[in-house]
């Protein structure tokens, strides 16, 4: 990890992350409390996480399709530059008058926004600028630096948001995006694809995501395996929804709670970054997947067991761990098998497939939880994540395989 922090360009890569991840973090802990808090109902929170899955589903794959198209640090900073300009906006409106509904949801919209333009792009910059020995080391440190961003964000968010208010939070999300395209936009980076992009310049969009979907379907296993290791991700997203409802009014504690949930979650996926590449060494990558999405399940059981906010604060550690762990294999996985001009668009077409079953569990959450509580919906994402891990089981052996073979070849060709 050390020789790869020593360079240049991936520390400013780091950093700007790290700025623009706090703020994020700040601001979706922000926008969920007050929605939640505000009304008294899962309601709205629920119906605008479910038209943002709407909106992300469709426009997702077109997103990968300008990751495989063009700078993969312009897209990064463009992102920056839309983050800058809406949340600010909207940020200075609240020194001056309140929030309505609307803008609330143009908020959560906006920054969902930029995580579906985000890490598809981080992941096709990082594999087409660094080294493939380097791939294990620097997925740790981004997640090393997410899960920072995180923590922090559980720390202060509680306290501004209680001690300032959400607009405080808002401007301080849109001044973080400021600092991150300021340091992205002096990182030396050079566009290797060109001459593939000029070459598909001239073909639709639709038919380069058919190209994408057509290699996911011939490589065997990789569909079934794709969508089952998203799953604790998918899960994680899913809380964001049953969280606020669970300690709002099956715990009845404060947003103190919420925040300390937050910082452990973080915790345990910065372990995770820390030592996954231990655990992979003496597991195997296949345990090591399987292993951490029950592990992941179990929590989930465990802590809607006890339902008190220590066991919450307890069962987020293992959240952050389990899902930081599958998603660092995963990446590391798929930087190694997928060809680099078909990365965005494989890594949008997933996030795709994830947001469509968001869309599914968020649109059954929100009829449902005001009815039965969040634990149910927990235990839901529990039964969900034990069918994952078989299908993770029955598949994952074709990738590595595959990852073998081109680790071979790579080999030869030194």
């Amino acid at each position: 990890m050390r020789e790869v922090f020593a360079y240049a360009p991936f520390r400013k890569l780091f950093f700007s992350n790290l700025f623009s991840g706090f703020g994020q973090g700040m601001t979706m802990i922000g926008i969920a409390w007050f929605l939640v808090e505000t009304t008294g109902s899962a309601q709205l929170l629920g119906s605008t996480m479910f038209t943002s899955a709407v909106l992300m589903f469709f426009i997702g794959p077109y997103i990968g399709t300008l990751i495989d198209r063009y700078s993969r640090k312009k897209m990064l900073l463009i992102e920056n530059l839309i983050g800058f300009g809406v949340l600010g906006l909207l940020a200075i409106w609240g020194f001056f008058g309140e929030y309505t509904e609307w803008m609330l949801i143009v908020i959560y919209l906006t920054t969902t926004f930029m995580y579906q333009i985000h890490y598809p792009t981080q992941s096709a910059l990082v594999q087409e600028t660094f080294e493939p020995k380097h791939y294990n080391s620097i997925n740790s440190l981004l997640e090393i630096e997410g899960q920072t961003a995180s923590v922090l964000a559980g720390a202060f968010a509680g306290i501004l948001l209680s001690s300032y208010g959400l607009h405080v939070v808002i401007i301080f999300n849109a001044i973080t995006y400021l600092f991150a395209f300021t340091l992205l936009s002096t990182m030396t980076y050079t566009f290797t694809l060109e001459k593939e992009a000029k070459q598909n310049q001239g073909i639709a969009w639709t038919m380069q995501l058919m190209e994408s979907w057509r290699y996911i379907r011939q490589k065997k296993g990789f569909l079934l395996f794709g969508i089952s290791a998203l799953m604790p991700f998918i899960a994680v997203m899913a809380t964001n929804l049953l969280k606020p409802v669970y300690i709002s009014q099956t715990l009845q504690a404060g947003v103190s709670v919420y925040s300390l949930g937050e910082v452990t979650y973080a915790l345990g996926a910065v372990a995770a970054g820390l030592l996954v590449a231990i655990v992979v060494r003496k597991m195997g990558q296949l345990a090591a997947m399987i292993g951490n999405t029950l592990l992941f399940a179990i929590a989930i059981v465990v802590m809607i067991a006890l339902p008190y906010g220590w066991a919450l604060i307890a069962a987020y550690t293992f959240y952050g761990w389990s899902n930081a762990s599958v998603r660092l294999i995963r990446q590391s996985l798929y930087m190694t098998v997928v060809p680099k001009q078909q990365m965005g668009r494989v890594m949008s077409f997933f996030n795709s497939i994830g947001m469509m079953m968001r869309l599914v569990l968020i649109g059954l959450f929100t009829a449902m939880i005001d009815y039965t509580g969040a634990g149910v919906g927990y235990l839901v994402l529990a039964g969900l994540l034990l069918l994952a891990a078989i299908g993770i089981a029955a598949t994952m052996r074709y990738l590595l395989a595959d990852a073998k073979a081109e680790a071979a070849v790579a080999t030869e060709e030194r």
